[in-house]
């Protein structure tokens, strides 16, 4: 594994020596670079690949955090209020973010990730629009789109020139990705494309790549479940003979465990939903995290894992399943 890691991280630095001269071409002192705040990791990620060293990247949220109940702390503030714009998801995902940028102070542009989408394209459950529009790498690639035109205007034309190559190398990589998922979920039998997770976050997942999704919780993890809910799935489990259900890394994982109990199918994951993973998992970047969980998805529900193959750097597959979290659920669940 660790052989592995450290080729990917060599490839990673050859193809950023490659890109437009590389970013250590760019002479700007960091007073000159903007800096852009973001609020979801998988939107830190996405700016990150995309800026490099042309911006400083600042994560309000860090691994793991869950967006939907997301307390902001007085240092938030403080970092909205000393940067040059900020990105977040919308779609009332970060329903705390307007006051933060509020009162904060001063004018910054607000990239905004949901404008990227047409609103025809976006699901919605008992009239709540679903946020979790990362889940489908296709609409993820019109995000970063959008991201990149937002972050044009805030640097010099040589930097802007990094930025739209950064951004076109990457979403060959996310076109590349968007094939190879669905490729792995059509691997899995016909009778088994069920997904069973925590709370629903899989819907565009399960749109886009042919997979059934079903949850105890609704689009939030702020929304209680009740034992009719849990009932329900054990019920789907048992008539679907679902092999596995999955729990989820952002969400207590004692629901979807009692289903597992009840119907004998293994307790799979943890997926990663609302949060990347820690990097000794390869899920720290959004390449990382949708190939954790696709190989995940495969393996429990009986389908071929073909690994992810890219011909560029950006992201870091992993072979071994995202397993690192388990022993600590499981105590929490116990």
């Amino acid at each position: 594994m660790k052989k592995q890691l450290a080729v990917w991280m060599g490839i990673l630095g050859m193809a950023s020596l490659a890109i437009v001269g590389c970013d250590r071409a760019a002479e700007e002192s960091e007073s000159d670079v903007p800096v852009v705040v973001t609020t979801t990791t998988m939107l830190e990620d996405l700016v990150r690949e995309l800026g490099g060293e042309d911006v400083k990247t600042l994560g309000i949220m860090p691994l793991g955090a869950d967006p939907h109940v997301y307390q902001p702390r007085p240092g938030d503030a403080r970092v909205v209020a000393g940067s040059d714009a900020v990105v977040m998801n919308g779609l009332l995902l970060e329903g705390w973010m307007d006051s933060l940028v509020r009162h904060a102070g001063g004018e910054r542009p607000v990239i905004v990730a949901g404008d990227a989408l047409d609103e025809a394209s976006l699901l919605s459950l008992e009239g709540a629009v679903d946020p979790h529009v990362w889940f489908n790498v296709g609409m993820w690639r019109q995000v970063a789109a959008h991201v990149t035109d937002g972050l044009v205007p805030l640097v010099d034309d040589e930097a802007a020139d990094r930025i739209r190559a950064r951004h076109a190398a990457y979403d060959e990589v996310l076109a590349g990705l968007d094939g190879w998922v669905r490729g792995q979920m059509e691997s899995i039998p016909s009778g088994r494309r069920v997904l069973i997770t925590s709370h629903d976050a899989f819907g565009y997942f399960g749109r886009a790549y042919g997979i059934d999704v079903e949850a105890i919780q609704g689009l939030s993890t702020e929304q209680e479940a009740s034992q009719r809910d849990v009932a329900n799935i054990i019920e789907l489990v048992r008539r679907t003979n679902a092999p596995a259900v999955f729990m989820e890394s952002s969400v207590h994982p004692g629901l979807i465990q009692q289903v597992a109990r009840e119907t004998d199918a293994e307790a799979a994951g943890p997926l990663y939903s609302d949060s990347l993973g820690p990097e000794s998992a390869g899920a720290h970047t959004y390449v990382g995290m949708i190939h954790a969980n696709v190989r995940m998805i495969t393996e429990a529900l009986g389908g071929d894992y073909q690994a992810f193959e890219v011909s560029t750097n950006l992201g870091v597959p992993v072979d071994e399943p995202a397993e690192e979290l388990l022993p600590e659920m499981e105590e929490e669940g116990a």
